[in-house]
């Protein structure tokens, strides 16, 4: 795939797509589930307890479903839920050994070589992936109390559920699209995949996904005095199962991170109240909310300080750190888009030699 021009790319990574049926929705889930959960905190006097349930439920409402996915095609809470919850298992068996940059390299290639089986199973396991990683991310920085931050982390994808079932009657979500009249069986769906397996076309989205986490991974260990976990989160964000050279969402991540990043600085810099700090981050959250629907690079850049301010609270957020976050999305980015150019190649070339075999 050609690269496109670069002015169009920035267009429709700036465009503000409306979207109002989903603002109530998103409104009242995200103030909802950042707010109770910090107000909880700052009562019990465990704000960091609580920004970490909060943290989990505005992950798991904000994590981004399969490329292509019709956008009134939302998943259900139980559907939303369960690749959420196996996420966190599997992220605290395998955290805490030299095992974990392995286990999870392959662990998203198989949930990747999978999701080409339905749309269903191509959403839930691009959630899985994702939420794998921010899994690991937030039990990694949790030290020696890891299995007390899964358990917390994995209560706020729960209280994102719980409040969706008391607060959202039926009527009130989207409505899916017509489905057609026809719909392939579930042997059809496995005989498509198994084909589909036998071409390098099938596994490149796999293969780019462990090509590139597995990258990300070696840059950590070769440079662990920075906080290098942010190239493998940037990795497992943007590769997509479309190739594309240069996806619009990478640019967009790229801007709304060094955004993020420069809010982030504003925010430690001018708040020192934990009780400002913490209606700060409240704020954003809920803003991230919105704007996930609209623009993924307000998104990235509303909900980077919030990532950043919750893992890192009762730390001192320097500058190091928040330049060492800005270098990895780069870095991240870069490798994305090396395995979509020589990936792209590959398929390409593969391609034009079955053909000229066939012929």
């Amino acid at each position: 795939m050609a690269f496109r021009p670069l002015h169009p790319r920035l267009r429709e990574a700036l465009h503000w797509a409306p979207d109002p049926a989903t603002d109530r929705r998103n409104l009242a889930v995200a103030a909802l589930g950042m707010m109770v959960p910090v107000m909880v905190g700052l009562a019990s006097g465990r704000l960091e307890t609580g920004f970490t349930i909060g943290l989990g439920a505005m992950l798991l409402s904000e994590t981004p479903s399969a490329p292509g996915a019709v956008a009134t095609e939302r998943p259900s809470p139980l559907s939303a839920i369960l690749p959420a919850a196996l996420a966190v298992v599997v992220a605290t068996l395998i955290c805490g050994g030299v095992w974990t940059d392995p286990a999870l390299v392959l662990l998203a290639g198989a949930a990747a070589a999978v999701s080409g089986y339905s749309r269903p199973v191509g959403v839930a396991a691009i959630r899985f992936i994702i939420y794998l990683v921010l899994s690991v991310t937030v039990l990694q920085s949790a030290g020696d109390h890891r299995s007390a931050a899964a358990l917390i982390f994995g209560l706020g994808a729960l209280w994102n559920v719980v409040i969706r079932r008391l607060l959202i009657m039926p009527g009130a979500e989207a409505k899916p699209v017509e489905p057609p009249g026809r719909q392939p069986t579930a042997a059809q769906r496995r005989a498509y995949w198994r084909r589909s397996l036998r071409t390098l076309n099938g596994w490149q989205f796999p293969i780019r996904m462990v090509a590139g986490l597995g990258v990300a991974s070696a840059l950590r260990q070769l440079w662990p005095s920075h906080h290098f976990g942010w190239i493998v989160l940037t990795v497992a964000l943007l590769t997509q199962r479309p190739i594309e050279h240069l996806p619009v969402k990478t640019i967009q991540r790229g801007l709304g991170t060094a955004l993020g990043v420069a809010l982030t600085w504003a925010v430690v810099t001018w708040v020192t109240s934990p009780v400002l700090l913490a209606v700060v981050i409240c704020v954003l959250a809920i803003a991230a909310s919105v704007a996930r629907s609209r623009n993924y690079l307000a998104y990235a850049a509303i909900s980077t300080p919030v990532i950043l301010l919750v893992l890192d609270f009762g730390k001192p957020v320097q500058t190091s750190l928040l330049t060492d976050r800005l270098i990895a999305t780069a870095v991240g980015a870069v490798i994305v888009i090396s395995a979509n150019v020589v990936l792209d190649r590959y398929v390409k070339g593969s391609g034009s030699q079955a053909s000229k075999t066939a012929g």
